[in-house]
């Protein structure tokens, strides 16, 4: 009974993501999602995402890691939970998209001038062909029934909206067999 009810629970938690996410989709599109900005220091936010994700990770036999390129404390003006939910969906897929014994990069460096978070797996990639169809709400780049891996297509979707929200770009680079890196 107890494996039931984690079922029941997992299952539970799982539907209640999607209905967010999509929930979240529709507010943005319908232009209704209001940001709550504020300084936000950025190695908190890094922290309770990976405090929430580290369990998955676990479970994967993937590693997580964090490494700064830009020294000190570094604050930006954002709406924190928007910031996070953009981290969990990108960490969560780069994750899923990796094999036990990969290595999870999350970060923050600048380049040229511009600073960037990013998120780098080194798990399966994809072509880069496929990325506007990873990035379009509801499609994945394996459609198949037979598709190894669980998710509604709405992850890179709706981080790239929040992050178009802030005024920023979402980018995506990847190769298959190379690993996917996410820059915001």
């Amino acid at each position: 009974y107890r494996e039931y009810a984690q079922d029941i629970h997992h299952s539970g938690v799982h539907l209640l993501n999607v209905i967010n996410d999509i929930l979240d989709l529709s507010k943005i599109e319908e232009g209704n999602f209001d940001l709550y900005e504020e300084e936000v220091d950025l190695d908190d936010v890094f922290g309770s995402t990976a405090i929430i994700l580290k369990p998955r990770a676990e479970q994967a036999r993937v590693k997580l890691t964090y490494n700064a390129e830009v020294s000190g404390e570094f604050e930006i003006y954002a709406d924190a939970r928007a910031i996070k939910q953009v981290l969990i969906n990108l960490i969560t897929n780069a994750v899923k998209f990796s094999t036990e014994g990969d290595v999870v990069h999350i970060g923050a460096s600048v380049h040229d001038e511009t600073f960037r978070i990013f998120v780098r797996d080194e798990g399966v990639g994809m072509a880069p062909e496929d990325i506007p169809k990873a990035l379009a709400p509801f499609t994945q780049v394996d459609g198949s029934l037979s598709r190894s891996h669980e998710g509604t297509g709405l992850g890179l979707p709706l981080a790239k909206r929040l992050v178009e929200l802030h005024g920023g770009e979402l980018i995506v680079e990847s190769a298959r067999g190379e690993g996917t890196t996410v820059y915001m």
